[in-house]
């Protein structure tokens, strides 16, 4: 717990230092700060995101894998929503986790060559239900009209119907890369779950 409110009060601190670097500097105005202030938090959490993936990806032997998986997750998650956690501390952990698990697998099905296409079918199958029944699943803290959720649904539908036909494609040339899509889908996925059963399977407002 400690080091949860020391990592979110080094990010809100190093924010809080730009945001008035740009004040005193007559770059942005007073009224403005808390606005700066809270959009550099996003940028650095996006950035520690970002790093953490490289990381893992130098660790495990795969940066072009890790950084293709960073790009899928974030563009899908943006349509899609699902889990978020309640600070920047907790989300880039949770997201370490995930990224960890995802890549961990792929480079281990790729290795043991224990993998078949119908297994991976019916996790992109399970995949593009969840998210074409449920998505998007707003952040509460950046809620979303009636208009920008239909967008958000129809456009993240398509893109991961898109993914899905790409990753079945793929199997039969690079199957590394095709586990890869599958799996980041999925666990895409289980985020909206997750999000849903914390909200007591609420429905979201109608669009």
């Amino acid at each position: 717990m400690i080091y949860l409110e020391s990592g979110d009060k080094m990010i809100e601190s190093l924010s809080k230092y730009i945001s008035h670097f740009l004040y005193k500097n007559k770059i942005v105005d007073e009224d403005d700060l808390s606005i700066y202030q809270y959009g550099f938090e996003i940028i650095i959490s996006t950035l520690l995101g970002f790093l953490i993936t490289i990381l893992i990806g130098i660790v495990l032997k795969m940066i072009f894998t890790s950084i293709l998986y960073y790009i899928i997750f974030v563009f899908v998650r943006q349509l899609t929503g699902g889990y978020h956690a309640n600070s920047y501390f907790k989300c880039n952990l949770i997201f370490a986790i995930i990224s960890f698990m995802t890549l961990g697998i792929t480079k281990l099905a790729v290795i043991s060559e224990q993998y078949t296409f119908a297994f991976y079918l019916i996790l992109l199958i399970t995949s593009l239900l969840i998210i074409g029944l449920y998505s998007p699943v707003e952040n509460e803290f950046k809620p979303l009209d009636a208009k920008q959720k239909k967008k958000n649904h129809i456009i993240g539908f398509i893109f991961g119907s898109l993914l899905s036909i790409i990753s079945c494609i793929l199997f039969h040339f690079t199957v590394k890369i095709s586990i890869l899509i599958t799996l980041t889908l999925f666990m895409i996925s289980m985020l909206i779950v997750i999000e849903r059963i914390r909200k007591g399977g609420k429905e979201d407002e109608k669009y």
